[in-house]
């Protein structure tokens, strides 16, 4: 998934949303972002998770077209994402 489709399919959205990733068997909190590489990767550093507010806040500089990832080790491609009572929930 890129940015702009991430950003164009939640234009409606809640701004309060917090983030997460989703992996298996439970869900890890979005803390930060980077870009490396050409591409925009979310951290789960523990702590509370960003808010799709603050997200917004904090790509506005970021290239459109830039691909989203999970930092990793080795860094993963997102894909979508799904809505889970006040939560987005990537993967």
């Amino acid at each position: 998934m890129r940015l702009i489709d991430f950003n164009r399919s939640t234009i409606d959205l809640d701004p309060q949303l917090q983030l997460f990733w989703e992996t298996t068997p439970t869900k890890r909190p979005l803390t930060d972002l980077q870009v490396v590489d050409q591409q925009l990767r979310f951290l789960s550093t523990g702590g509370r998770p960003l808010t799709l507010d603050q997200f917004r806040a904090r790509v506005q500089r970021v290239a459109p077209t830039t691909p989203l990832f999970t930092a990793g080790p080795p860094p993963q491609r997102l894909y979508g994402y799904r809505l889970v009572a006040h939560q987005i929930l990537l993967g």
